[in-house]
């Protein structure tokens, strides 16, 4: 299985991070502009079981923080070279 380059970068940013983050630490992390970008690529993850989400409350602004978390198959991935 090979990721888009965004979900590959969100997937090694979370490694680095010891597995788990939350989204905006992620957006911060890549200096990306909009929560979307991360949304999309975590979504991306999701989808194939490299990662999980979990409610982590709300700011006191009242935004919704979202951690990620790697599964073990996140943990252990490797993208291909062979798929383009």
């Amino acid at each position: 299985m090979k990721l888009g380059e965004k979900t590959q970068k969100v997937l090694d940013y979370v490694k680095e991070q010891g597995n788990e983050c939350t989204t905006e630490e992620i957006r911060v992390g890549l200096g990306l502009e909009k929560i979307a970008n991360v949304t999309g690529c975590v979504n991306s993850l999701v989808k194939n079981e490299l990662a999980v989400r979990e409610d982590g409350g709300k700011t006191d602004e009242g935004k919704k923080i979202t951690i990620v978390k790697l599964t073990d198959a996140g943990i252990n991935f490797v993208p291909s070279e062979d798929e383009e």
